[in-house]
């Protein structure tokens, strides 16, 4: 399994209510202790002109520069440098998994708030649709965004409209309109269907938020069998259509009662694990 992750994507310290901006660190030494077949291959970081495919070139030039606010509220430099990084590890993952048809991951969040021209919601630059425009312009005729965070994609869907980015489908988990753990069951079994829209994609990008579990104090709606359930589908059925998925992690907000973020470090792991079962088993 190949991730995309540079320690230039993760940042040290980033005084914020989400862990997104340090959480690639920490993911991925929880991944390596999996005992997983894992790779780590090199990339390089989004050009401001990549970016700019996507946003408004003012703002990226301002986030870039810390005149502007990120998507978490503030001018941080470490974030500045960070981010083309993180897109970096999302666009590589996407564009390793169209041309080798294997499924990659990139640990990455804080993608589908991020709007043409601003950033919100812990989110600063939309590397869901970036990787996916880029997508394009490699040589794929439609790309699948499958957004199972627990907050609807409301950044992904402006740029989408106003870039006319048609040939992207988007699927956002928060459309379901899933207010209690009692309709987590009828999600898992109707989640198939909702997947076969995307059946004539060459490429999915799965956003495998972990905030829609039932602990999480933002989500509260899935248990971790049923959040496992939901991966397990994805991949396997993407895999009887023969398209390969690119993941990032999106949203998650538990903590233990030592403040770690390990609650949801686990339910990223169960997120690799099943990937790689339906790889070796399916």
């Amino acid at each position: 399994m190949k991730i995309f992750y540079d320690p230039r994507q993760s940042v040290e310290a980033n005084e914020s209510y989400s862990p997104s901006a340090q959480k690639p660190a920490q993911v991925v030494e929880s991944w390596k202790q999996l005992g997983l077949p894992l790779e780590f291959p090199s990339f390089n970081p989004c050009s401001p002109q990549q970016i700019q495919l996507v946003h408004d070139p003012s703002y990226v030039e301002g986030v870039l520069n810390g005149t502007r606010y990120n998507g978490f509220g503030n001018k941080s430099t470490q974030m500045a440098q960070a981010l083309p990084w993180v897109c970096g590890s999302m666009v590589a993952a996407a564009l390793h998994a169209l041309h080798d048809r294997v499924n990659t991951f990139s640990p990455t969040s804080g993608a589908h708030h991020a709007r043409y021209d601003s950033g919100r919601g812990f989110c600063t630059f939309n590397f869901l649709v970036l990787a996916a425009v880029l997508a394009l312009k490699a040589g794929a005729r439609r790309v699948g965004i499958v957004d199972c965070d627990m907050h609807h994609g409301d950044g992904t869907e402006d740029i989408c409209h106003r870039l006319n980015l048609s040939s992207i489908i988007h699927y956002s988990f928060a459309r379901e309109g899933i207010v209690s753990g009692s309709q987590g069951a009828d999600f898992v079994n109707e989640f198939a269907e909702h997947l076969l829209r995307f059946k004539d994609c060459d490429i999915i990008l799965y956003n495998a938020g972990a905030d829609p579990h039932v602990n999480d104090p933002l989500g509260g709606v899935l248990t971790t069998e049923e959040m496992r359930s939901r991966d397990f589908v994805l991949f396997l059925m993407m895999k009887n259509f023969q398209i390969p998925v690119a993941t990032s992690l999106a949203g998650g907000y538990q903590r233990d009662q030592n403040g770690s973020i390990r609650p949801v470090l686990d339910l990223h792991d169960n997120t690799l694990i099943e990937c790689h079962r339906v790889e070796r088993e399916y």
